[in-house]
């Protein structure tokens, strides 16, 4: 990761962007938590476009509720309605914080003065995550998302699920462990967004390109990275880009 040791790492969530309620449809609990899902447009349209989301250490699926509510009320479908699922981490212990409980996807641990995972926490999530979205989706597309911690997961997720998403976003997020994660062959390039904060204290923003050069050497071309004046959090302009971004990249896929 890269960033300095604290004493406690904080929360990572993304702030108070805007009001915005979420509207449920429904709850499926799951091996990793809740997942929430609420749809939008006709009933007739009964194939879902997937939104999968996953928040930062500490945080929970509501924390990326402004991303969500954003994505569905300025990116309309005419095939398809939206379904989107912002999960809950597993509470359990994190090392870096003296093993203090709390939303994680996976552990994190001090190595030489910076901040490193776990790669066995890494490697379970993952295969956790890969079961229950191969569930959720069956052959329907689907896009992901997160920030920090669950930046992480996309990136892993984007790179290994047997078929690939329409699109990723990647937010405040690094490239974690990249010895375990084989490169895909299958000739995959989803749409990828990348959007870090130039005075990030915990994840640095060179961190960003770093990503962003991985993902390339594993064949993806179709990389937005973008850069915005904030600390470990996100921007509402950063929140325009991102639905600007994914309605251009959905109407290019439909074309």
């Amino acid at each position: 990761m890269g960033a300095p040791v604290a004493t406690c790492l904080p929360c990572e969530t993304i702030g108070n962007l805007c009001t915005v309620r979420q509207r449920l449809c429904g709850s499926a609990p799951g091996p990793i938590g809740r997942t929430t899902c609420f749809k939008k447009g006709p009933r007739t349209m009964n194939r879902p476009l997937h939104l999968f989301l996953f928040h930062g250490l500490g945080a929970d699926g509501d924390d990326l509720a402004p991303i969500s509510d954003l994505i569905t009320e300025r990116v309309p479908l005419t095939d398809y309605h939206w379904a989107v699922h912002r999960p809950d981490a597993p509470v359990s212990p994190v090392s870096l914080n003296g093993g203090m409980p709390m939303p994680s996807w996976f552990d994190l641990i001090a190595d030489n003065g910076s901040i490193d995972v776990d790669r066995d926490s890494l490697a379970g999530i993952t295969a956790d995550l890969q079961q229950e979205i191969a569930d959720q989706v069956g052959d329907d597309p689907y896009i992901l998302g997160g920030f920090s911690q669950g930046g992480v997961l996309t990136a892993r997720l984007a790179l290994t699920l047997p078929r690939p998403p329409l699109a990723a976003i990647m937010l405040s997020t690094w490239l974690a462990a990249p010895e375990q994660i084989a490169k895909p062959t299958d000739g995959r390039n989803p749409a990828v967004f990348i959007g870090h904060g130039t005075h990030d204290p915990l994840v640095p923003v060179h961190a960003a390109s770093k990503l962003n050069a991985f993902l390339q050497d594993c064949g993806l071309s179709n990389i937005t990275e973008r850069h915005y004046p904030v600390e470990h959090g996100i921007l509402p302009n950063e929140l325009d880009d991102i639905s600007a971004w994914l309605g251009d990249t959905l109407a290019r896929s439909s074309s």
